[in-house]
C-alpha cells in the first residue's frame, strides 16, 4: 500500500464522517432485515466497512477530460480500462461531494498506484473525501454502468461469497486512521 500525498486533519475528519455514514446504514440494515445464513455480509455497507479503504483526493492532470455526470460507475471503469497500462484501478464506495454540506453519495472513481484519487466524473473541488474498495480485476469493472455495490444483481454474489481471491488491490489507507500526536 502506497500513498505519497499528505493526510490533513480535515481530510481525515471528512473520511471519518463518511465511515460514520456507512456505519449508520449498516446498523439500520441490521434492524431492517437479518443476514441470510451462510452469507458473508448482511449488506453492502458491511462489505465496505470490512474491505474498504480511504483514498486521498488530489488534482487531476490537465489532460483529464471530464466524463458525463451521473455515470460514475461506467466512467471510472472505462477510463481505468483505457489507461490500464498506467496502473489505474477502479474503486467504488461512497464519496463526500462537498465538505460544507456533508452530502455522502454512492460513487466510483479511479485509484492511482500511489493510492490517490483520479475522478473522471467530478471536478477537483476542495473538501471531497473517498472511502471505498479498490478492485484490481478488470473483469469485475462495470463498464456497462451500474455499480458493483449498488446494482442488486452484481452485489448479491459479493454479499453472499465476498470478493473472489486476488481481485482487490492493496491501495489506499486503512479505515482506522492512524493518529499521530
Amino acid at each position: 500500500m502506497t500513498n505519497s500525498a499528505p493526510q490533513t486533519a480535515s481530510l481525515i475528519a471528512a473520511e471519518d464522517g463518511l465511515i460514520d455514514h456507512i456505519r449508520q446504514h449498516a446498523e439500520l440494515s441490521e434492524t431492517a432485515h437479518r443476514k441470510p445464513e451462510n452469507w458473508r455480509y448482511p449488506s453492502q455497507f458491511h462489505l465496505l466497512l470490512t474491505m474498504g479503504r480511504r483514498f486521498t483526493p488530489t488534482s487531476s492532470p490537465g489532460s483529464l477530460i471530464k466524463m458525463p455526470d451521473r455515470l460514475c460507475y461506467s466512467n471510472a471503469a472505462r477510463y481505468a480500462l483505457a489507461h490500464r497500462d498506467e496502473g489505474l484501478v477502479y474503486a467504488e464506495g461512497f464519496a463526500l461531494t462537498h465538505a460544507e454540506f456533508d452530502v455522502y453519495l454512492p460513487h466510483a472513481w479511479i485509484v492511482r498506484p500511489d493510492g490517490t484519487v483520479l475522478d473522471p466524473t467530478w471536478d477537483d473541488a476542495p473538501g471531497r473525501a473517498y472511502v471505498g474498495i479498490p478492485i484490481a480485476d478488470s473483469r469485475l469493472w462495470p463498464v456497462d454502468g451500474g455499480g458493483l455495490l449498488q446494482d442488486f444483481g452484481r452485489a448479491l454474489p459479493l454479499l453472499r461469497d465476498g470478493f473472489p481471491r486476488n481481485t482487490l488491490a492493496d491501495l489506499g489507507r486503512p479505515l482506522i486512521a492512524e493518529r499521530h500526536s
